[in-house]
């Protein structure tokens, strides 16, 4: 079934026998990405999306953007605030369709400054903000097991993209074998360090300052394919929101459990997520935990001034009498953990851009409340460099829409290395030795899922 409109142009095939994995192992092309759900979650994680060959690059640093542009193959540089920027290059086309998403950029946003992912042989800068424009983009329906071809044309010229012969591609194309990786850990952040920059940290806290993200490092030599380590990934941890995105020069990829922010027409959704418990291994413990998690003070008390400070920040961008708490301390469970989640929702303010509300809610501007100079001074004092670890990932669509999730628990690929980190938000109510222990329980049991036949060798 094809569909066309003036830029737009669509074709439905029957998925019965794909799945996103099989399509985005069939599809050809460079800098693919897969932005996945575990498919029993409704709403934001019916979809999955895949794409090839992006249209257009931008690429961030400090206070210029780099725009890559890959049919002319020029690239244009672009000075001043990087969220203006972003506004401004953003292509906007009003092609409405059923879905969330049907193209537009996807990419990450990092925390506070760049991040310089460091080996003993060399460094690599990871950009500030980095984003691929996707003109076609795969859209596999978890419930219909239907799957959409879409492409939109940009600039508005008569191409008419073959939807008919990518079908065929993803319907009957070959994909590559089966293939294993293997890591060896080589260094990390101690646990001295990571409580000697916790304390500091929480020590200077005020009304002010009011939580900062903070990270525990930990680099392993890489060897195989990043995918696969993706599919073991998915596997044993699956949550709402799974990415596998392709740049130039280095790969992220991960799970996450955690929504930073949803904007949909006028509709703005933070989840904001503070306090874990581990899963029981029975039903009864299961309901133990979830008692003990609910009414521990603590907790409570860092979940409400993060529920509060998610408030404050969607006062600059929305009615102030429309931002309400939906719904406060909901215990929701994932594969490993008992999560304690808020739900607020606001309505944005005339002529704002969903980027907007993205600056505004990232940990590296508004919701610390530390000015970014700050931030960064923190974290290098601490030798703590958060990047892409404590940002966010998702898509900004050609309609508008956008879908965040946090990267705490991502893993970036660079020249045969493997970057992780374990990060955390730091509020003024902060345990730290239960944080420590928790970090410590969630590292360890990240690396096991990551061990395959041997794993770890």
């Amino acid at each position: 079934m094809l569909s066309t409109s003036s830029r737009t142009k669509m074709k439905t095939i029957n998925a019965d026998s794909l799945t996103p994995i099989l399509i985005f192992r069939r599809l050809q092309g460079k800098h693919k990405f897969l932005l996945e759900s575990s498919a029993q979650h409704e709403g934001a994680g019916r979809f999955s999306f895949i794409g090839a060959n992006p249209r257009k690059t931008y690429k961030g640093f400090g206070d210029e953007i780099q725009e890559y542009s890959y049919k002319t193959g020029n690239t244009y540089t672009h000075k001043g605030d990087l969220f203006v920027l972003l506004k401004r290059l953003m292509p906007r086309i009003s092609n409405t369709t059923q879905f969330p998403f049907s193209g537009g950029a996807v990419g990450y946003v990092g925390h506070a400054a760049t991040t310089t992912l460091s080996t003993s042989q060399d460094k690599v800068q990871l950009p500030d903000v980095h984003f691929h424009v996707y003109e076609t983009v795969i859209v596999f329906d978890h419930v219909t097991d239907e799957v959409t071809l879409i492409h939109t044309n940009i600039d508005a010229e008569k191409k008419e993209p073959n939807l008919e012969e990518l079908a065929e591609q993803l319907l009957k194309g070959r994909e590559d074998e089966d293939t294993t990786c293997s890591y060896e850990a080589f260094e990390s952040t101690t646990n001295e360090q990571f409580v000697t920059s916790l304390t500091s940290i929480k020590a200077n806290l005020d009304e002010d300052i009011t939580r900062v993200v903070l990270s525990k490092r930990f680099l392993a030599k890489f060897q195989g394919d990043s995918f696969a380590l993706y599919r073991q990934l998915r596997k044993k941890d699956p949550a709402p929101y799974m990415y596998y995105v392709e740049f130039e020069d280095h790969i992220v990829l991960g799970t996450s459990p955690e929504s930073l922010i949803r904007v949909k027409g006028e509709r703005v959704i933070m989840t904001p997520t503070e306090g874990t418990f581990p899963r029981g291994s029975t039903k009864g413990e299961d309901l133990e935990y979830e008692r003990k998690l609910y009414e521990n003070t603590d907790i409570r008390k860092s979940h409400e001034a993060l529920v509060s400070a998610v408030q404050q920040e969607l006062q600059s961008v929305c009615f102030r009498d429309s931002i309400q708490v939906i719904e406060a301390m909901r215990i929701e469970r994932s594969k490993h953990a008992l999560h304690m989640t808020s739900r607020v929702e606001g309505q944005i303010l005339p002529m704002l851009h969903a980027l907007d509300v993205l600056a505004a809610t990232l940990p590296s501007f508004a919701s610390t409340g530390i000015p970014k100079d700050q931030a960064k001074d923190y974290l290098e004092k601490s030798s703590q460099t958060a990047g892409v670890f404590g940002g966010a990932l998702g898509f900004i669509g050609f309609n508008g829409h956008l879908d965040f999730a946090l990267t705490g628990k991502s893993i970036v690929i660079e020249n045969e290395t493997m970057h992780m980190q374990s990060t955390v938000t730091v509020t003024k109510y902060t345990n730290v030795k239960e944080v420590l222990k928790q970090v410590e329980k969630d590292e360890q049991e990240f690396l096991q899922l990551l061990e395959k036949e041997g794993g770890q060798h």
